[in-house]
């Protein structure tokens, strides 16, 4: 994935291990809410994201997400 400020766009959930991704998303969001951040953006709401809480937004409500997320510092845990 990639870290803007408290911006996490999520590139790819490839893994080997049966769940190792929903393991991941977790590990992933605890980080990003203890460093602050405000913005998980999983590009698709595929329905296995939905089973795990993803929700689409309309266009200018994320881009409202999207500038607060990008004027804030970036997590300390991806530094």
């Amino acid at each position: 994935g990639l870290a803007i400020g408290g911006l996490f766009a999520g590139e790819s959930m490839f893994h080997r291990a049966t769940d190792a991704s929903k393991v991941a998303l977790v590990g992933l969001v605890e980080r990003l809410r203890a460093g602050g951040a405000t913005l998980l953006d999983v590009q698709w709401t595929t329905p296995h994201l939905v089973s795990l809480g993803a929700i689409d937004v309309p266009r200018p409500t994320y881009l409202e997400l999207l500038a607060d997320a990008l004027d804030r510092p970036l997590p300390e845990a991806f530094r």
